[in-house]
């Protein structure tokens, strides 16, 4: 009895030697296939699109930067990293084979939610549908080019298809230091000697409520291109000074069918940037303002020479 039962054992051990040694002799045979394989620098042109063609964005490389086709630049930065993260997923073991399968999971040259190209100076490298979302921050992919369908690690929202996706916000923002700003026909603060800032109209100005009225532009963000037409009479027009020169930026408000002002739409343009962007609604109003809202009150001027008096 005790013999059979070592005869058993090593014949179960014979088998399964014999199995592992099959797997690592056909190993090469069973490797993932590699969905998509590139170097992020050697790309210059990235193309997203969904399957109904009305929605798509080109990114194109300009020397060291990315640009939209019309020229506008685009957050290089989220350019790289989302190639970096795309050349460096895993697409590990297939989910599925089948043609019917890829239909169901929306990654076939029909249906699609995302088709992502990638292309150097000369040829397409490569390309890669996206569907459907089997867990969380994941999603289905297929090669362009067919093949089996994998469930890999990233999201769809990732590679989006419109221009406020991969605009860069603060393409409008000051170079440098802010020198100088005027509201034109209004007034002009700039600032002294002794860096504090002063206006053309001799008045006391808060230097705190200046200073965060000058951040305001500092750190201006727009939301998105904006492709209507617009009129040519502007709401405000301010005149900032940096260290590359003066930019002069002008605001447009645009109203609603209705005329209700609390739905309006701003947008600006620079004379330094092609285009014109949409511009959030509290952003805008923040930044409309008038010389009242920055000078110091009467009763502040009279504590202020009073404080002098003593001094002296």
């Amino acid at each position: 009895m005790k013999r059979s039962v070592l005869i058993t054992i090593l014949v179960v051990q014979l088998i399964l030697v014999a199995v592992v040694w099959g797997l690592r002799f056909n190993e090469e045979e069973f490797e993932p296939a590699v969905l998509l394989s590139f170097e992020p620098g050697v790309i210059q042109k990235v193309e997203i699109s969904a399957s109904d063609d009305e929605r798509r964005v080109t990114l194109v490389r300009n020397a060291d930067d990315w640009r939209f086709e019309s020229g506008i630049p685009a957050d290089g930065d989220k350019v790289e990293q989302f190639l970096t993260k795309l050349a460096n997923t895993n697409s590990g073991w297939p989910v599925a084979e089948e043609d019917s399968t890829a239909e169901r999971f929306e990654v076939t040259k029909e249906n699609h939610q995302r088709h992502i190209v990638l292309s150097d100076a000369d040829k397409v490298l490569g390309g890669l549908y996206l569907g459907t979302s089997p867990g969380y921050q994941k999603v289905h992919a297929r090669a362009a080019l067919g093949g089996a369908v994998y469930s890999i690690k990233f999201s769809a929202y990732e590679a989006g298809m419109d221009t406020s996706s991969w605009l860069d916000r603060s393409i409008l923002q000051p170079v440098g230091e802010v020198r100088e700003l005027a509201l034109e026909g209004v007034f002009t603060l700039s600032k002294d000697d002794d860096k504090r800032w002063e206006s053309d109209q001799n008045r006391a100005l808060d230097q705190d409520a200046v200073q965060t009225f000058i951040n305001r532009f500092r750190n201006l963000t727009v939301m998105d291109v904006h492709e209507e037409a617009i009129g040519d009479d502007p709401l405000m027009t301010y005149v900032v000074s940096d260290d590359d020169g003066a930019q002069r930026l002008s605001i447009v408000r645009i109203e609603n069918p209705e005329d209700d002002s609390a739905t309006s739409r701003y947008v600006v343009s620079s004379d330094r940037q092609e285009g014109h962007f949409e511009l959030a609604s509290y952003l805008a109003e923040r930044i409309e303002t008038s010389l009242d809202d920055l000078v110091i009150s009467e009763s502040e001027v009279c504590l202020l020479y009073t404080s002098d008096a003593a001094d002296e």
